[in-house]
């Protein structure tokens, strides 16, 4: 495996980890808004859910930035990319 692909897999499993962060959020989000007893209490549930989500969407981008930046990147930039991604030494 080239060292681009290896960060191109790292990059995907954490936006498929990120992603399903995401569903477990909004699960959760539906499961309180389900026992919700104020339109507040909905709201604050809904707000939150909405901070969350677009902290992890952030994350995401920040990663598909990272993977884009390795198509020119050379091979000790690769190397410290991988390294940052799969927490490598």
């Amino acid at each position: 495996m080239s060292l681009f692909e290896s960060i191109s897999e790292a990059v995907n499993q954490k936006v498929d980890e990120l992603n399903k962060r995401v569903e477990a959020e909004q699960a959760e989000a539906e499961r309180q808004m389900a026992e919700a007893k104020s339109e507040k209490a909905k709201a604050d549930i809904q707000s939150k859910l909405k901070s969350n989500v677009e902290d992890l969407q952030k994350q995401m981008d920040d990663a598909k930035a990272q993977l884009e930046k390795a198509k020119d990147a050379g091979e000790s930039r690769l190397k410290e990319m991988r390294d940052s991604l799969t927490g490598s030494s």
